[in-house]
């Protein structure tokens, strides 16, 4: 859809929506229209014809696309405006209808026409339209609405304009020419009629912004002033200077208090001029014109102001849709910023106790944010100042700030708490009442907290005689612990401090003092008689909290304890928040050496019996159940992150219930101490296990490399949390950060076990045999697993946890922790071999089993499908950058992963085969596990491991085969077209990496001539490599070490694939002949079969040699002559290949050699042979002769 109004070019395009942006605010409709400004006119286009033509395009797009151009559109309604009274024209704002009285129309018209003119008796109705430019500065220009009565004249001159146009046509004949269709550029423009203006000829005017109701306008020109106008009265209001390129926007502020006026709430308009020249953005008010408010701007920023809302609407009825940002700014950077103006800004601070109060909270705050004065001074005149304010809700807030100053006294909150709580009661009529009852609310939890701060604090320097006396008296007759427990504490304590070498991390907290504006913003005091602590705070502040109520009291500084118990309970803070304070210091503290911890204990029995009387008698112990408030403190206790001071807790806690719960119900004290023994237990166990691992011993020349692993707080619950499998977890992450050696657990179980069992050392020295210890150290090796510290410590939580730590299952956790610190580090393939040198070290063979499984598909299995797939791309080794790229490994690197996957493979396979023979699969080992855990839904590492099932054996034959292929191109460097493909069956191919625990049929025995021809091509190139390796270490001695080892795989291979066996064989001996190492070749003869065939290859290495001998000698013709003629195109038909150089000497003992092994049935080999002895002694003569 497209249109021409008019042949210029367009200024700027405008609209006006039906409902205003704030339909809120300004819920009056007006009449959709489009405004496009031209040069010398403007188009004022109808809103409904156009959004209506506009929509039915729409619908005709989705029903026919290709009709659209034959589709019918109704016309647009369009007014042309032009202003011929004014020089030029920038901007051009359509105000809209203006309706004058009687009086005002007649003062237009005769101003206008003079004193004889001809005037209605009815003003018509004109729409208002202003215009910034020059000459005049801002033209008022009106148009008329409706059609003016026509005058007689103006009818007889039309009528005889018609007449003469038609009157040669009448005369001739001729038809009348066909008339164009007349569009809208072509008609004419009305001229609209400037009844006055601003007049200003020496300044020009640039844009103008229009207020949201339309009343008021702002005005810019070019030398920087910015005019506020009265749009219908023509009056500059306020007249602004020095905002060169200013661009203004109007926001509109509701009142947010609520007003039962029936014109709904106050509004506020506010003038916004942003002046790119200074960088400024600032905010006036328009009653009474003053700068409120003044930010610093980018000066590459935008003001955007939005004036009308959405278009299209066809129903009158009040618009749901506010648009959320009439007025943004756009920085610089590109960040959209939102402008919020308080509506209190435009109230006259004259008239207004809000403005008042709002001026002395500022000037509160500017006291305190300056803080020149000393603090009583300081605290003098905010008090004063805060007398002054008359609004709760201000008081409110200059309580909120005063809470959050550092520099205010408790003494000077507490004043300020009193006063406020003094004045509400007086004024609480004047106020509304929801604001005044949450100032009440929190102005008394203010001053019982500020009371409880002030008692806490100073009550250290007050001295108590009753203290005094009770620490006199015997502690131990109070606590009522059990030789049990003190012999438990004392051990704990003993384990605690019995390596001072060991670097015992403790929990640390912030030294700063903790001010009252701390202490007090902890807390939520907004609620009516109950105050409780903010779900948001960390164990600093909790520690800091319970600091201030309760050091002084345990430390024995303090005894009044009634007192602490008076002012707690003022303050309403609930019991459950109380009690989790005092737990909370009582872990936290610090424990030095020098601390008398029986005084403590006895200090805090004395506290929690004095505390539990603020606890109802119906929630203490209630008549037929456990307590809810015990199990909340038990439950507090096991969440603990530092068992050994929280077993402390629950003794004493423990005792204190037995004096509460009444002589009378038995069986409720029966259930409460079955629930405190059951948690001392398991605190116990825990805090052993806390004491021990949160220290490092230090392991000399450890064997393995130690992992650094996160710091974990082991509490109860973090142990239930995580499952049976968590305290084998944790115990093999210690030892993993030690460098154990595997092999060390499990000597270390067997020696523990030993001890138990208080067996001899002949018994020591079977087991030990049993698990395969080297031979020959068993002395060495069980005196320094006895030395390691670790091993002492390990030894003690194998008496708390005797399941969890067998040798199996730390095994099976330290692999796995090996095993994930090398997926982190992929390029660290070291501790991926001490994750299964960890695994070969496990003494269980059906967990074993399980282990190998779970290492395959959650850690190698992946990688090492990339690593083959890549290989059998590129047919060999890849390069650097290729591996990078797939596998995240270099090209040593994967020649390292993938032997170190051969050996796993190969283990694998030999435990299986072991399971197989003993028919070990079926009887699994049952498990078991402390009684710590109760129906745990977590498997265990090592359970997973046994519920692994049995792997079908063939397929993981298949995978050992391919990883030996792998190994022998990587590490000899042999290529081969697209290896996997041409050396296994289709079939087998995509058996690879599939589940080993899959059923299937595999058979590798079955091969075509194809395969098998690639396969022996295959083995001949890796013995041919594998000869490389051969090297002489002296002139009679060969190392062949690296050379039989490859060898004996390839006839592993070869008796796998169904090869020949002795044509490899053959094969190595002739390569080793042309390399030169004939005393090897020599050994490996009597293993070939087939002589004959072997004399035959033999004798072609014997010739080859001769004549290379020939070729460097320097008399070849004497030389030659010593052949004789047969045995000379013999040599010839041979292919010239390389031989290593040989005496003749040596090529006559191989003749000789190959004489033996051809026999004398084949005649004319034997006869070659011959000839061959003879052209070598005759050589030998011809040289010794020329000597």
């Amino acid at each position: 859809m497209e249109d021409q109004f008019h042949n210029e070019n367009i200024i700027n395009i405008k609209c006006q929506s039906q409902h205003s942006p704030r339909p809120d605010l300004q819920p009056e409709l007006r009449p959709e229209e489009l405004y496009i400004q031209y040069q010398s006119n403007i188009c004022v286009v109808k809103g409904q014809p156009l959004f209506e033509n506009l929509k039915r395009l729409r619908s005709q797009l989705v029903k026919d696309k290709n009709n659209i151009a034959a589709f019918k559109l109704e016309s647009l309604c369009v007014r042309k405006w032009g202003f011929k009274d004014q020089s030029s024209i920038n901007d051009v704002a359509v105000i809209g209808l203006n309706l004058s009285n009687s009086f005002d129309h007649l003062l237009t018209a005769s101003t206008c026409g003079g004193f004889d003119v001809k005037y209605r008796s009815t003003p018509p109705n004109s729409t208002l339209v202003l215009a910034a430019g020059s000459k005049p500065f801002l033209g008022y220009h009106y148009a008329l609405e409706g059609v003016n009565q026509a005058v007689l004249s103006d009818v007889a001159k039309v009528v005889t304009t018609k007449l003469k146009s038609a009157l040669p046509g009448w005369l001739t004949g001729a038809k009348a020419n066909e008339t164009k269709e007349e569009t809208i550029a072509m008609q004419p423009v009305d001229n609209i009629g400037l009844r006055f203006g601003l007049c200003d000829l020496e300044r020009t005017s640039l844009e103008i912004f229009l207020c949201p109701n339309k009343k008021l306008a702002a005005i810019s020109d070019y030398l920087g002033r910015v005019l506020l106008i009265d749009c219908f009265k023509g009056i500059i209001v306020k007249v602004f200077k020095g905002y060169r390129e200013a661009q203004c926007a109007f926001i509109q502020v509701p009142d947010e208090r609520r007003s039962k006026h029936r014109l709904g709430s106050k509004v506020a308009t506010f003038l916004l001029i942003y002046s790119s020249k200074k960088g400024t953005l600032e905010i006036f008010t328009i009653q009474q014109g003053t700068k409120i408010a003044t930010f610093s701007a980018s000066k590459h920023s935008r003001l955007l102001y939005v004036t009308h809302g959405l278009m299209g609407f066809t129903q009158t009825s009040k618009s749901r849709y506010v648009c959320p940002l009439t007025t943004a700014f756009l920085d610089g950077d590109g960040a959209i910023r939102e402008i919020f103006i308080p509506f209190h800004f435009a109230l006259a601070e004259k008239n207004s106790i809000r403005a008042r109060d709002i001026h002395l909270y500022k000037k509160i705050r500017q006291l305190i944010k300056t803080g020149n004065q000393a603090r009583n001074e300081l605290e003098n005149e905010i008090f004063k100042i805060s007398t002054e304010i008359k609004m709760d809700e201000l008081k409110m807030q200059t309580l909120d700030m005063l809470l959050k100053s550092k520099d205010i006294s408790s003494e000077c909150i507490l004043k300020f708490a009193n006063y406020f709580l003094d004045q509400i009661s007086e004024e609480a009529d004047k106020e509304s009442q929801m604001t005044t009852q949450n100032f009440r609310i929190l102005c008394r939890n203010v001053r019982a907290l500020a009371e409880l701060y002030l008692f806490a604090t100073l009550s250290e320097n007050s001295s108590d005689e009753s203290s005094n006396e009770d620490a006199e008296t015997p502690k131990n007759n109070r606590l009522n612990l059990d030789s049990k427990d003190l012999e438990l504490l004392q051990k704990l304590l003993d384990l605690a401090t019995s390596n001072t070498k060991w670097n015992t991390p403790h929990v640390r907290f912030s030294t700063e003092t903790f001010s009252v504006t701390d202490f007090l913003s902890s807390f939520d005091m907004n609620m009516p008689n109950k105050v409780e602590l903010r779900s948001n705070l960390d164990d600093d502040q909790l520690f800091k909290i319970s600091e201030v109520l309760f050091k002084n009291y345990i430390s024995g500084k303090c005894g009044n304890l009634e007192g602490l118990s008076n002012a707690i309970s003022n303050t309403n803070l609930t019991v459950t928040d109380i009690f989790n304070l005092l737990i909370q210091y009582w872990v936290n503290r610090s424990l030095d050496i020098n601390l008398n911890l029986e005084s403590d204990m006895y200090n805090f029995f004395n506290l929690v019996d004095t505390l539990v009387k603020l606890v109802p008698k119906d929630v203490l112990a209630t008549s037929d159940n456990i307590s809810p408030f015990w199990e909340t403190v038990r439950e507090n206790l096991a969440n603990n992150s530092r068992p050994f001071p929280a077993l402390m807790a629950a003794m004493l806690c423990k005792n204190v219930q037995g004096h509460v719960i009444f002589e009378d119900n038995i069986e409720v004290l029966t259930k409460e101490i079955i629930q405190w023994s059951f948690l001392i237990g398991k605190l116990q166990d825990v805090s052993t296990l806390n004491i021990i691992l949160s220290n490092k011993p230090h392991v000399e020349k450890a064997p393995l490399p130690k992992l650094t692993h996160e710091q974990v707080n082991v509490s109860l619950k973090y142990i239930l949390q995580k499952g049976r499998g968590s305290v084998s977890e944790l115990t093999a992450q210690w030892l993993t950060s030690c460098g154990i050696d595997p092999q060390y657990v499990v000597i270390n179980e067997i020696i523990f076990k030993n001890s138990l069992e208080g067996s001899s050392e002949s018994d020591l020295n079977e087991k030990l045999n049993e698990f395969q210890i080297t031979e020959g150290a068993y002395l060495d090796t069980i005196e320094q697993v006895k030395s390691e510290d670790c091993f002492k410590f390990l030894n003690i939580l194998k008496q708390q946890f005797p399941y969890s730590l067998e040798a199996s299952n730390l095994l099976v956790n330290m692999c796995w922790e090996y095993a994930l610190a090398w997926r982190k580090e992929i390029t660290n393939l070291e501790y991926l071999r001490v994750a299964l040198t960890c695994l070969y070290t496990v003494p269980d063979r059906c967990v074993k089993d399980g282990l190998y499984q779970l290492i395959w598909n959650t850690h190698l299995k992946i990688l090492l499908e990339n690593s083959s797939k890549l290989i059998n791309k590129v047919g060999k080794l890849p390069k650097y950058r290729l591996c990078q790229q797939d596998t995240g490994l270099s090209d040593k690197e994967m020649t390292t992963f993938i032997g170190i996957c051969m050996e796993f493979i190969n283990s694998f396979l030999e435990t299986v085969e072991k399971s197989l023979i003993s028919n070990s699969v079926s009887n699994k080992p049952e498990l078991k596990f402390e009684e710590l855990w109760e129906n745990d839904a977590a498997q265990p590492l090592i359970q997973l491991a046994l519920h692994q099932k049995n792997v079908e054996y063939n397929l993981l034959h298949l995978h050992y085969q391919l990883c030996m292929v792998l190994h022998m191109i990587t590490k000899l460097g042999v290529k081969h077209s697209k290896p996997i493909d041409n050396l296994f069956e289709g079939s087998l191919v995509n058996l690879f990496f599939t589940d080993l625990q899959r059923e299937s049929n595999v058979d590798w025995s079955k091969s075509d001539f194809k395969i098998d021809n690639s396969r022996f091509n295959f083995l001949t190139k890796i013995i041919t490599s594998s000869i490389e390796t051969v090297t002489f270490e002296e002139p009679d001695q060969i190392y062949c070490k690296q050379h039989v080892e490859w060898m004996e795989k390839c006839l592993e291979l070869a008796g796998i694939w169904n090869l020949g066996v002795d044509s490899l064989k053959r094969f190595q001996i002739v390569q080793l002949y042309i390399s030169g190492f004939d005393i090897l070749a020599q050994e490996l003869i009597p293993a070939v079969s087939d002589c004959h065939l072997l004399g035959e290859e033999l004798l072609k290495v014997a010739a080859n040699r001769l004549s290379q001998f020939l070729n460097s000698s320097p008399n070849l013709g004497e030389n030659f002559a010593a052949f004789s003629p047969f045995l000379s195109r013999y040599m010839m038909s041979l292919s010239q290949t390389w031989c290593s150089p040989s005496s003749l000497h040596s090529i006559s003992l191989l003749g000789k050699q190959a004489l033996i092994l051809i026999g004398e049935n084949q005649k004319e080999l034997s006869s070659l042979a011959e000839l061959l002895l003879d052209a070598c002694n005759t050589l030998e003569s011809i040289h010794s002769g020329e000597q």
